[in-house]
């Protein structure tokens, strides 16, 4: 029996973040979409879909939300327990940390230029 994702660990710039195991791995590619008409399916057409990675952070003292925040151009490793990494190159934050006191994290979204496996 395979062991299924559970955990993962996100290093940013070679750095590990305190990252909860609740993380969100777009790996971008291409949306499909219908196209219709006269009642029939002529076919698809598509729309480039850019790298995503949405996770949390536990935040401490030490966290500095607004250095996280202006991030640009960052490799950022993402490595689950089953041994799977993949590596976003060029990524950048797509809005400012979000930091939620009832539970001690940050939440940070990323894209990217590109997500390769490794």
């Amino acid at each position: 029996m395979s062991q299924i994702t559970g955990k993962c660990i996100i290093r940013l710039n070679g750095s590990e973040l305190k990252s909860t195991d609740d993380a969100t791995l777009n790996v971008g590619g291409v949306n499909r979409e219908a196209v219709v008409g006269g009642g029939k399916v002529y076919g698809y057409k598509e729309e480039t879909v850019a790298p995503t990675l949405e996770c949390s952070v536990a935040h401490d003292k030490n966290t500095d939300l607004v250095a996280l925040s202006a991030t640009t151009d960052a490799t950022i490793i993402f490595e689950s327990d089953t041994g799977d990494k993949y590596v976003l190159r060029g990524a950048f934050m797509t809005e400012p940390a979000s930091l939620q006191t009832t539970n001690g994290t940050a939440s940070l979204n990323w894209s990217a230029l590109s997500c390769e496996r490794m």
